[in-house]
């Protein structure tokens, strides 16, 4: 295990990392299941819960306060220990410390550069589809659509804002620490963490909830182009929903992880045990051809899905009914809010409604509609409207 940790992270066992506070450390220790055996007044001694894949002398050495010689290295080396139960680096189980419980996701890119280098287009390609992956992810926890609306949940964009961001030896490797409790968690589980103790955390907190659903849509999103790559599905299969089916924005972020040019990455999930359900550290491949796939499944589903809840504003420009009476249908020119572009878009209307887009052809008034947004190759449709109006004009009460 600790070959394949140091050939993830590019560092050498021993290699430094930020020193938590003892008080934080024991807190973690006791949070994370582990059973202080003995205390001699100098030094404390800790094991994990017994377990059948762990060596039964596995333990901590702690000191008992802060204040003595190799305080730093004797906490470096718990950090190591910690990190060997628990399959994670030394860093991410830090970083946990320091948020008081955090998840971790990390990408590891292969430019053509010195290591620890990358060009700058490539960083910022990475850095930003990691945002938006999170705030894609956050988002699908409650909007169960491949296709997101344009505007973004709150909480979903406040809990991206809380996400930090770094870099470890390596290749090039971005490290994105994801706290278990967001801003928006009520009560005592919403306080900052203090030197004295870690955070309360709720067993299924929603930081978990994102990372649990990073993990899933990627791992069903590599299982999926793989199986267009080898042409045993067609693309169209992004499009048939299921559990954690990866949404456009997801897709779109995955493929763009090894920038413009689709260089192989890595990405390894990492979830803290001071939160229920954690999974073990996962790592995925994805190549040059599965990130292109990914990316045409995205397009697939912004052309090929209905996107909910899409206003248009516009002229009347064409009518149909087939009787005097009854339903018919209208084709709007206007702006909708997803795209800002001008386009014509067909509506079915009811009697009442179509009387409406009537008057307004008649006397050049605009309209607006909202409702689903189908797209078949040019032709656009809003289906299911939820609204239809007349706008009044210049003049008008």
């Amino acid at each position: 295990m600790g070959a394949a940790m140091s050939e993830w992270n590019g560092s050498s066992p021993g290699e430094a990392t930020t020193v938590p506070d003892l008080a934080v450390l024991v807190g973690y220790l006791r949070s994370a299941g582990w059973t202080l055996e003995d205390d001699d007044g100098r030094t404390t001694l800790w094991r994990p819960e017994p377990s059948d894949t762990e060596p039964s002398d596995t333990r901590i050495v702690l000191p008992v306060k802060r204040e003595v010689r190799d305080y730093a290295e004797r906490v470096n080396e718990a950090l190591r220990t910690l990190a060997y139960v628990e399959r994670r680096l030394p860093q991410e189980i830090s970083a946990d410390m320091s948020f008081g419980g955090a998840d971790n996701v990390s990408v590891r890119l292969t430019p053509n550069a010195p290591a620890g280098e990358a060009p700058l287009f490539l960083a910022h390609s990475a850095i930003s589809a990691l945002r938006n992956y999170v705030v894609a992810s956050a988002t699908a926890l409650d909007a169960d659509s491949l296709v997101l609306p344009p505007r973004r949940p709150q909480r979903a964009e406040a809990y991206a804002a809380q996400a930090r961001v770094s870099t470890q030896p390596g290749s090039f490797v971005l490290s994105l620490t994801l706290p278990l409790v967001d801003v928006y968690t009520e009560g005592p589980a919403a306080s900052v963490v203090s030197q004295e103790s870690l955070l309360e955390i709720p067993s299924r907190p929603f930081g978990r909830k994102v990372t649990s659903r990073m993990l899933a849509a990627a791992q069903r999103a590599q299982r999926l182009a793989a199986e267009v790559g080898e042409g045993d599905k067609p693309l169209s299969s992004f499009g048939q929903a299921g559990q954690a089916s990866p949404n456009a924005t997801e897709l779109e972020a995955l493929s763009l992880l090894g920038g413009p040019d689709h260089d192989v990455y890595q990405i390894r999930f990492s979830q803290s045990p001071l939160a229920s359900g954690a999974h073990e550290p996962a790592r995925l491949k994805i190549t040059p051809g599965q990130q292109r796939i990914l990316g045409e499944a995205a397009n697939f589903l912004r052309t090929k899905q209905p996107r909910a809840g899409i206003t248009v504003i516009g002229l009347v420009v064409r009518l149909f009914r087939a009787g005097k009476y009854g339903k018919g249908e209208a084709v709007i020119q206007g702006v909708d809010d997803d795209t800002g572009n001008a386009r014509r878009f067909r509506v079915e209307l009811d009697e009442h409604d179509y009387n409406l887009a009537v008057k307004a052809h008649a006397t050049g008034l605009e309209v607006t509609a909202t409702g689903d947004l189908d797209i078949r190759g040019t032709r656009r449709s809003l289906h299911r409207l939820t609204s239809f109006s007349l706008l009044p004009g210049i003049g008008d009460d």
